[in-house]
């Protein structure tokens, strides 16, 4: 980035001390430098056969989440999480995950923050090896009467 930002100068300083004789003043795009993360997930579970599938294909995954509330930890879906890398850098974000949903990452440490109903668990992670890593968030809510 200060190697951008040393050329971006550069040109600037070249544009500024160009005679103002010139026949066509140099014209410079700004340079944009964006960071796009891409990763593949599975997310869902809702339903036997689907909860079923999502377990055979489990192991595939470094990183599995999965989502529930109450006392008879009933999956739930539409949770907002945000994963964030070591340095605080968001990762991977999905609006509407769950119940189950399961990351490709690399080996490193990771803050997964999950929130549904307006209630937010931050849970650290750090994934290294074939193993993978379960999560499991909880939302205590109210029994079923």
């Amino acid at each position: 980035m200060i190697k951008i930002m040393k050329f971006i100068a550069a040109l600037t300083g070249a544009v500024l001390l160009t005679p103002a004789h010139a026949a066509e003043p140099m014209v410079v795009d700004p340079v944009v430098v964006e960071t796009f993360v891409v990763t593949t997930y599975m997310n869902g579970g809702v339903g036997n056969d689907e909860e079923r599938m999502m377990h055979r294909v489990a192991h595939e995954f470094p990183l599995r989440l999965i989502f529930s509330e109450r006392k008879d930890d009933e999956f739930v879906a539409s949770v907002s999480v945000v994963i964030f890398d070591a340095k605080g850098n968001p990762v991977f974000a999905l609006p509407n995950a769950g119940p189950m949903l399961y990351v490709m990452l690399p080996d490193g440490r990771y803050k997964v923050s999950a929130r549904f109903k307006g209630l937010t668990e931050i849970q650290d992670v750090t994934l290294s090896g074939k193993e993978g890593r379960d999560l499991y968030f909880h939302w205590k809510g109210k029994q079923k009467q």
